[in-house]
């Protein structure tokens, strides 16, 4: 089988040796591994570290049957700016171009944003009697009322109302929707104005799981030098100092349970750390190390007790399970996450996590982990389980697979 992927954004394999693959890096593994010819259309411009992967249109070759052809662009330095809707429109231009003069596909997948690259695609779906596969992973163009001012919203209400006339165009007849929550796949369908098939599937947001058992005894090498210790009961958050996170309400908890034995380690960079190492700086029970690379997350994790999800009360949030999610399972941690929801849903069913409302119910939480590790114990175990279920990157995305081929087969 012949199979498109066309995502900008994501970590390519081309990108390093140590790179940390992201949706479609893995099911693009996988579905080479099957012996399918893969082509993936993605951009020269590296959106994490705003850097140039090459100074042209480039292919790279990943494997006998596997390629990435680079698109090149001027690329962006903000990620909500003009640059980066100028970047958009001209992946989709060459989208257009190269995917005139290839041999056509047997089927595409392609992410829903940017939605100037999906309008393209679904144009020579059609036109070439090609299955296409929309992959849902961010509410847009909701979202823009998320990233942008409260004072632009009256703008920015005329152009989602212009995006979503498009996203129909693009969500409704002949169009397979697929999605990493059940509830981004009711939001694709209900915009594309049709009800649900077979053909739309949830496959969630999943999470490898190998590095960690690698670094899992590494430990004491990453984290002697901040008295951090095996046997410490050890609180973790692994993310950003940014906009997506509410730490507020987890600091003031951190201060709460200043005279206990729980660690707490909360890592990342950005705009308010700053704020909270000098909020922090006479507690000796809570580290901030900065950024962490891929083995000192792998041997914290894997050697802690709780992960905290303190995402902001977004729609976007509460209708998701961000990798940090998965992430958290895949090192058997229990959950408190801080917003209603698909997540809060998931740990209620399988027992291995809760949903916390203020500071003072996060201590109460906490505590109740620390003081009984029985239930500590039961919830570990569990959220391993809900992991290799639902989370696992060979189960998700081999599952993923099989619907692809299935999906050319009808």
């Amino acid at each position: 089988m012949k199979i498109w992927i066309v995502s900008d954004g994501e970590p390519l394999p081309s990108d390093n040796s140590k790179v940390r693959l992201r949706r479609m890096g893995n099911l693009a593994n996988i579905l080479n591994q099957r012996g399918h010819e893969v082509l993936w259309f993605s951009s020269n411009f590296d959106h994490y570290n705003k850097e140039f992967r090459s100074s042209e249109d480039e292919v790279k070759k990943i494997g006998e049957k596997y390629k990435i052809l680079l698109l090149a662009t001027k690329g962006y330095k903000k990620n909500v700016s003009l640059q980066r809707l100028i970047h958009f429109k001209l992946v989709a231009k060459k989208f257009e171009e190269y995917s005139d003069k290839i041999s056509k596909p047997d089927i595409i997948i392609s992410t829903l944003a940017p939605i100037e690259v999906s309008k393209a695609v679904k144009k020579f779906s059609k036109q070439n009697n090609v299955p296409l596969i929309i992959d849902i992973r961010d509410l847009w163009p909701d979202i823009y009322y998320e990233v942008t001012p409260k004072i632009s919203h009256m703008f920015i209400k005329v152009l989602v109302s212009k995006t979503k006339k498009d996203l129909f165009k693009i969500l409704n007849k002949g169009t397979n929707i697929t999605g990493v929550t059940s509830k981004f796949v009711d939001y694709g369908l209900e915009i594309g104005k049709r009800e649900k098939s077979s053909n739309d599937r949830v496959f969630h947001t999943a999470y490898p799981s190998s590095h960690l058992l690698e670094s899992k005894n590494k430990f004491e090498s990453h984290w002697n030098k901040y008295n951090l210790k095996k046997d410490d009961f050890i609180v973790t958050f692994v993310g950003n100092f940014g906009k997506q996170f509410e730490l507020e309400t987890v600091f003031k908890t951190i201060n709460q349970l200043k005279d206990t034995n729980i660690k707490f380690v909360l890592c990342g960079t950005g705009d308010k750390l700053e704020h909270y190492q000098n909020y922090t700086v006479s507690n000796e029970n809570v580290i901030l190390p900065g950024w962490i690379n891929k083995d000192e997350i792998g041997s914290l994790l894997t050697n802690s007790d709780i992960g905290i999800a303190p995402y902001i009360n977004s729609k976007n949030f509460r209708l998701n399970c961000p990798n940090k999610f998965g992430e958290y399972l895949a090192s058997k941690l229990p959950i408190l996450v801080s917003v209603d929801g698909i997540m809060n849903e998931l740990l209620s069913e399988n027992n291995c996590g809760y949903m916390y409302e203020d500071s003072n119910d996060l201590t109460n939480k906490i505590k109740k982990y620390y003081l009984n590790s029985n239930l500590l114990k039961e919830h570990k175990e569990n959220s391993y389980s809900l992991y290799k279920k639902s989370f696992d990157v060979e189960t998700v995305y081999n599952d993923f697979a099989d619907f692809i081929e299935k999906l050319q087969v009808k």
